[in-house]
């Protein structure tokens, strides 16, 4: 039998728009989801993988329903009521998601378990209504048989074409606009809306009308005064990251402090209200030891600005002869650190947008670049959210590359020297090791071998071949700095790798790590 495919089948302007939205939606579902779930469990891979494969499998589990029922009643009406669920839905997953991804959290499950659950609870249902959409659009645009495969190509193309429209505006515009709570709810009054162009009476259209203008006024609403139960302190989200930012009491001392935080596992940055330049967190005060093997330096590039609490304090107790570039891949975290850290504008400071890799490779193949007499690196989010990019021998070479003979590397990585929490940190000396021929190992809490096995801030300080010559008494600042210094030998596990860009299996050790905690 041969077909007929001279006529072009005209599809209803109404059921693209359906088709294409749908797909739109879904995707703005998607990475929305990963903000709410972000101030509870993270953003690391394991999320991320977690969010994505729970909301496919929903959409392949729609796409077979929608199919199925379409088949036994193509009824435009019953589509409309799918949307109309779908955007009850999404608004429901909404106002209740807090109250959930709390009550999971209380659980203490695993990052896997938690994750997976999160996704499924949350997004699985309207996932699997959104997922019924585009099959059943396209049953309805189906006259015969002769256009069945230029009906369904052009339906899926408009699908997907909404689907990338959809990951742009929500990456690049709504997130960085909007909480989470009122893009949900927008977008459940966008596919409420869609239904009104699936109904053909008139008080259906109504009712849908209705239900529309409830969730975009429920949209506006969250807006104005937010969502119940959201967590403490000021939530604010940027293009990469969901930022909470809390004050609390220091134990030590009584006084007030600032804080940031980027991830549920970790505190990213500290600062006294009472006095903003001056240090909190131990780890940091480390990177003066830059000043102690070099005593001339001038000249730092920082990889991670955080709260800038680092750049702060040098720039507020160094002489004018210091600059400072700092690479922070997040624009809204240096806005956020002007905003609620005192971070000022400086001549000697210099900000990079940019991932710092990207940087550095840049930099790398730069004949004309001036070297940096220290390099500090603070990108670990948490011991569970590392940029793996910048773990590696690659990286080394490069900031090998950037820094002075005489120079100093220091890294903070949040590991533990020993045992089943060692992996990244492993892996990492490994890696560096082949660019610096000097390696010296300062764990945070205390160089006693009992808190070897400890997860910890471990802060590697790496030098080239050229060394400078300090002095043997060093003053108090420094004395008590270099009293942290491993000073036992120190051999890396011959079952972890050298990290590379081909081979970087962070996730790996850093789940260990959280898993065992």
């Amino acid at each position: 039998m041969k077909y007929d495919t001279t006529q072009r089948v005209k599809i209803p302007a109404r059921l693209q728009l359906v088709s294409f939205f749908s797909g739109g939606v879904t995707m703005i579902l998607e990475l929305t989801g990963s903000r709410m779930i972000a101030p509870f469990f993270g953003t690391s891979l394991i999320v991320w993988t977690a969010l994505i494969g729970i909301i496919m499998t929903s959409l392949c589990i729609g796409n077979w329903l929608g199919g199925s029922i379409a088949d036994k009643n193509p009824n435009a009406k019953l589509l409309g009521r799918i949307l109309i669920f779908a955007a009850i839905i999404i608004a429901i997953t909404a106002y209740f998601s807090n109250y959930i991804l709390t009550a999971l959290q209380g659980l203490f499950l695993n990052l896997y378990m938690s994750s997976v659950f999160s996704a499924l609870i949350i997004f699985a249902p309207s996932s699997i209504l959104l997922g019924m959409v585009s099959p059943f659009v396209a049953r309805l645009a189906m006259h015969n048989v002769d256009s069945s495969g230029g009906v369904v190509g052009r339906l899926s193309a408009l699908n997907s074409a909404g689907s990338i429209l959809g990951t742009f505006m929500g990456g690049f515009v709504l997130i960085s606009l909007f909480p989470s709570g009122v893009i949900l709810m927008f977008a459940a009054s966008v596919v409420a809306l869609l239904s009104v162009l699936v109904y053909t009476g008139a008080w259906r259209k109504l009712i849908s009308i209705a239900i529309f203008m409830s969730l975009f006024g429920g949209a506006y609403a969250t807006k104005i005064h937010g969502l119940p139960f959201s967590p403490i302190g000021t939530q604010l989200d940027t293009q990469y990251n969901h930022l909470s930012i809390v004050e609390s009491v220091d134990k030590r001392n009584g006084r007030r402090v600032r804080i940031l935080i980027t991830d549920p596992d970790a505190v990213q940055s500290l600062m006294y209200t009472d006095h903003p330049a001056e240090l909190v967190s131990e780890y940091t005060k480390f990177y003066d030891l830059a000043f102690h093997y070099k005593p001339d330096t001038k000249k730092i590039l920082m990889l991670g600005g955080g709260g800038y609490c680092v750049p702060r304090y040098l720039l507020a107790s160094q002489s004018r002869d210091i600059s400072i570039d700092v690479v922070e891949l997040d624009p809204g975290i240096t806005q956020v650190a002007r905003d609620y850290f005192s971070l000022k504008d400086d001549d000697r400071l210099k900000i990079y947008h940019e991932d710092a890799r990207t940087f550095l490779n840049r930099a790398f193949f730069n004949e004309n670049l001036e070297q940096y007499d220290a390099i500090f690196m603070d990108t670990f989010t948490s011991a569970t959210v590392i940029p793996f990019q910048l773990t590696t021998v690659e990286t080394a070479e490069r900031l090998r590359k950037l820094l002075k003979p005489d120079g100093a590397l220091i890294v903070n990585i949040i590991a533990s020297m020993y045992g089943p929490k060692a992996g990244v940190f492993h892996g990492i000396y490994k890696a560096f090791s082949n660019s610096f021929s000097t390696m010296m190992i300062f764990p945070a809490n205390a160089p006693n071998p009992r808190y070897a096995y400890a997860l910890q801030n471990i802060i590697l300080v790496a030098m080239g071949d050229t060394v400078s010559t300090v002095s043997p008494t060093p003053d108090a600042k420094y004395s008590r700095l270099l009293s942290h210094q491993w000073l036992e030998p120190f051999t890396p596990d011959p079952r972890v790798p050298a990290f590379t860009d081909a081979f970087a299996p962070v996730e790996r050790y850093a789940l260990v790590q959280q898993n065992i905690n």
